[in-house]
């Protein structure tokens, strides 16, 4: 599959079950797996995964006492993805290898992206920090995923030939 730049995704049951991780995303409810924004990390080929929310008024909550409180606001940012708003939980991001996204998210018919380019280089800055601060220890929450184990586990899956 061909990962698109701006197109969000989903992930296979296998990679769940593979990084066996409590703290990646899954809605309870319905046992769906969320949709994600993609960024190709071009220093190691891997796809970091950022979860997309619909809980706006809870992320935008979260926001507004960071801001309160003069704490950065890396981990979060909400943005109009075809109209609708999304929270993009940058602190839960984390890599696959393109072996494991099983697919496009589609909406009435279309496949949902992110057509604005000046939208899509902030995402991806915003993306390129998040990860660079993952690499030097940073947790943005007690409850994020084990991103530097996981990708960890994609670097030998790639040398692996998957």
């Amino acid at each position: 599959m061909e990962v698109a730049q701006g197109h969000l995704y989903f992930i296979t049951d296998a990679f769940f079950a593979m990084a066996n991780d409590p703290f990646l995303k899954l809605e309870h409810s319905t046992g769906k797996r969320p949709h994600y924004f993609a960024w190709n990390d071009p220093e190691t080929g891997l796809f970091w995964m950022v979860p997309c929310s619909s809980k706006i008024e809870k992320f935008e909550n979260i926001l507004r006492q960071k801001a309160l409180r003069h704490k950065p606001a890396d981990g979060l940012m909400i943005v109009k993805i075809q109209d609708n708003k999304t929270a993009l939980l940058f602190q839960d991001m984390f890599p696959v290898t393109e072996h494991y996204i099983s697919g496009s998210y589609v909406r009435g018919g279309q496949v949902v992206r992110i057509a604005d380019p000046k939208l899509l280089a902030e995402l991806e800055k915003r993306a390129k920090k998040v990860v660079a601060l993952l690499r030097h220890g940073v947790r943005f929450t007690p409850t994020q995923p084990d991103a530097l184990r996981i990708e960890s586990l994609m670097l030998g899956d790639l040398q692996g030939g998957q």
